[in-house]
């Protein structure tokens, strides 16, 4: 094995992408940040294990965080072994993570904990759920500055016990959601009751539904179950294979209305975080 190491998200998509995506699945959260790190540019950290150069594991050292794609307990321990970039935290499927981790903390002696645990649902047809008043429809920038506090709270409960995004950073990605109609709302009359948006990582290839959220007082009256159905049927009605979403496996609610839209656990995510260097 061998350990190539790029510094441009760019350069690890031309070595790398193809084999991503034959596991469009399992690799949808890293090719979705290698895609954003494409567009916005600068330098990245990236890193890929390859035997007979065929690519085996890759590494995404970009904001938030590092990700790590799918691939063998060997690939892992490689990796581990012959990576130079330090990575306080990273997320990536649970197997690959976990022999990632414990080779990382066998080698450098820091201490490290999983500090959440994630599950990748798939939908691949869109079931009928009972709607509350109201409908879905695309957000406008005119509506960005009362969406943005929403956005910076779902960033909040999302990261309990993780450090969250810098407000700004949360503000330049829903702008970017409005700009290019991937930004939604669930609005009843004049009030917006909630929120969602959605990233692609491959053409038609999945989409992945994100930021979800309903603030407090608009709870437990569907409007979280139906910004996510309604947005999940209108993906797949407008060409997408299939629809995805990651659900944090402390929260019962939302796991509960993701199963009862009909959503698939396809695989576990484990993110991990590392003591600093002494």
């Amino acid at each position: 094995m061998r350990l190539l190491s790029f510094r441009t998200a760019v350069q690890l998509e031309a070595a790398a992408g193809s084999w991503l995506a034959t596991d469009g699945r399992t690799n949808n959260l890293i090719l979705s940040r290698l895609k954003a790190a494409i567009q916005h540019g600068g330098p990245a950290d990236c890193s890929l294990v390859v035997a007979a150069d065929e690519p085996q594991m890759a590494l995404l050292a970009a904001s938030p965080h590092a990700v790590l794609s799918g691939g063998s307990a060997r690939a892992a321990e490689f990796l581990a072994k012959h990576l130079e970039v330090d990575i306080p935290q990273f997320v990536g499927p649970a197997d690959a993570a976990d022999a990632f981790a414990a080779h990382l903390i066998q080698k450098t002696g820091r201490a490290g904990h999983v500090n959440m645990q994630m599950t990748f649902y798939t939908l691949d047809r869109a079931e009928p759920f009972s709607s509350p008043a109201g409908s879905l429809r695309p957000a406008t920038p005119e509506e960005f500055h009362e969406l943005a506090p929403l956005a910076v709270a779902a960033e909040q409960e999302m990261h309990v016990g993780l450090p969250v995004p810098d407000p700004a950073a949360i503000e330049t990605t829903l702008r970017q959601a409005i700009d290019e109609g991937q930004q939604f709302v669930w609005q009843e009359g004049p009030t917006i009751r909630a929120i969602a948006s959605y990233v692609t990582a491959l053409d038609h290839a999945g989409a992945r539904i994100r930021g979800v959220y309903t603030p407090p007082a608009f709870r437990s009256r569907g409007f979280g179950t139906a910004i996510t159905g309604a947005l999940a049927g209108r993906l797949l009605s407008t060409g997408q294979a299939w629809v995805a979403l990651f659900a944090d496996n402390a929260n019962p609610t939302s796991t509960g209305i993701y199963r009862r839209l009909g959503f698939q656990p396809h695989s576990v995510f484990r993110t991990w975080r590392f003591t600093c260097k002494a």
